[in-house]
């Protein structure tokens, strides 16, 4: 059906008294299509275009999820994800594009952005998310690159930042944006990205095609998704300022000990400097900008959960879950105490229940019948070595200690260099290094040892606070047997 513009310029031609075939040659259309509508009254021509609207209307909610998923989408992609989704429709393209026009113009989606990327936008309407990556040296000397994710809002310049030791997948985007939404505490409108891989499966011209775990997800959360070319300072260059100022400001000259240990680092970095310091643009500090633009937030669940379970050791010494075997490295624990398993579906974390300890990291897999050794995937047994010897470097004392402490307890040298570890946290390197002294005159080089004497000397009240309740009471025994060695 013709548009209610060339039906009028028929009627118009017609009272001029053109032909038929004149009037199909002005207007670039049929002469079919001309004749059809040549003695067809406005009664008649609006009955018929009526009927047209109602037919379309049965689409109108698909149509509308679409336009609010990327409202610059073009016509023609929702035209094919029509005719994909429902085999029956029967609809001319310049009926529905016609219909598209209309429905655009009736709830705001029209494709040219309506805020200028130059002006001041309100707030809770916009985010800008992008990727980027960095090479680190560990404290090792080896080069290890990091992959990071980062959001901005574009009112407030609230930022957020999040590394992952691989290239970031779809799941894996999904899982950051989570994180994000809960930094911020909900979520905006809509959100700019460029055109990447992990959410685009290809883009012609506007034929928008998304990847599909991404879209379900855009589509629960509930917000817009804005796009523009890589690299595109005038539309996204609020988000291309925070990569790069991440980069200078936070990764510049650190030392990698860990993706955990980067990504609380980065925490206490946006909060002390990237959103705690007046922003050159906005002349404000963001954080204070943020408290009126977190009120136009909309909270959102995050689209996965975490699951958590509580399991304990088989009496092979692993712990079963999900038909897979793990070994959790937990030295002189008792073996029966019970392990809380989280999982994300990418990666499988095993605390201690009654510390909340982070004992051992897996990554998630869907195979089953393997067996997964704590060596192989658990950094902080070697991260803790270095860690200690740093703490105690140019004590010499401290430094024999240790390598006696290897000599006599090499299986479980690693558990006790991060019980060792931990110590340092409570103890001041005065009364570790008392303690130590202790050990090597005693012939008894251990963490076990050492922390029972730390607990005669100075009290039982500091280990309490964070050994858990059987571990304390094993120490406690020990105490006692050497407050009677040395006190008679």
């Amino acid at each position: 059906m013709i548009g209610i513009e060339q039906y009028q310029k028929i009627q118009e031609y017609k009272e001029l008294g053109l032909t038929r075939t004149k009037t199909s040659k002005v207007l670039g259309i049929t002469y079919s299509s001309v004749c059809k509508y040549w003695s067809m009254s406005k009664e008649d021509y609006a009955k018929a275009a009526e009927q047209e609207r109602h037919h379309m209307d049965n689409y109108r909610q698909y149509i509308l999820e679409q336009l609010k998923l990327c409202p610059q989408i073009r016509d023609t992609n929702i035209y094919l994800k029509l005719t994909e989704a429902f085999p029956d429709l029967q609809v001319k393209r310049a009926t529905f594009y016609r219909y598209m026009k209309a429905l655009r113009e009736q709830h705001g989606y029209q494709r040219t952005r309506t805020i200028s990327p130059r002006e001041v936008l309100p707030p809770g309407y916009e985010a800008q998310a992008d990727f980027g990556q960095y090479k680190l040296k560990d404290m090792y000397g080896r080069i290890v690159r990091v992959y990071f994710f980062c959001m901005v809002l574009s009112y407030s310049r609230m930022k957020f930042v999040y590394f992952s030791p691989d290239p970031f997948t779809t799941k894996k985007a999904i899982k950051a944006h989570n994180y994000a939404f809960k930094y911020f505490g909900g979520r905006p409108q809509t959100i700019l990205y460029d055109l990447d891989r992990v959410y685009i499966v290809s883009e012609n011209l506007g034929n928008i095609i998304f990847v599909p775990e991404f879209e379900e997800y855009v589509r629960r959360v509930g917000y817009s998704v804005s796009l523009c070319r890589p690299r595109d300072p005038q539309s996204k260059g609020k988000i291309e300022e925070v990569v790069g100022y991440v980069k200078q400001s936070f990764l510049e000259g650190r030392i990698y000990t860990g993706i955990d240990s980067l990504n609380s680092a980065a925490l206490a970095w946006l909060d002390r400097e990237g959103n705690g310091r007046i922003h050159t643009i906005t002349k404000k500090i963001p954080r204070e900008m943020f408290m009126e633009e977190q009120k136009h937030l909309i909270h959102v669940k995050p689209y996965f959960e975490v699951s958590s379970t509580v399991a304990s050791f088989d009496t092979s010494g692993v712990i079963r879950y999900k038909g897979n075997r793990y070994q959790v490295d937990v030295g002189i624990m008792d073996a029966h105490k019970r392990i809380r398993i989280e999982d994300d579906g990418e990666i499988i974390l095993f605390y201690d229940t009654e510390t909340n300890e982070l004992l051992a990291k897996y990554p998630a897999t869907e195979e089953t019948g393997q067996l997964f050794k704590a060596e192989e995937s658990n950094i902080e047994n070697r991260v803790s070595l270095a860690l200690i010897k740093q703490y105690f470097a140019g004590h010499e004392i401290a430094l024999e200690f240790i390598q006696r402490m290897e000599q006599e307890r090499p299986k479980y040298f690693n558990t006790h260099c991060i019980r060792l570890n931990r110590m340092t946290k409570f103890y001041t390197m005065e009364q570790l290094l008392e303690g130590i002294q202790y050990c090597i005159k005693s012939n008894r080089c251990n963490a076990y040892e050492l922390l029972a004497y730390l607990m005669y000397k100075h009290g039982e009240h500091i280990a309490r606070k964070f050994l858990p309740t059987q571990q304390y009471f094993n120490h406690l025994t020990r105490c006692k047997e050497i407050r009677r060695e040395i006190d008679g």
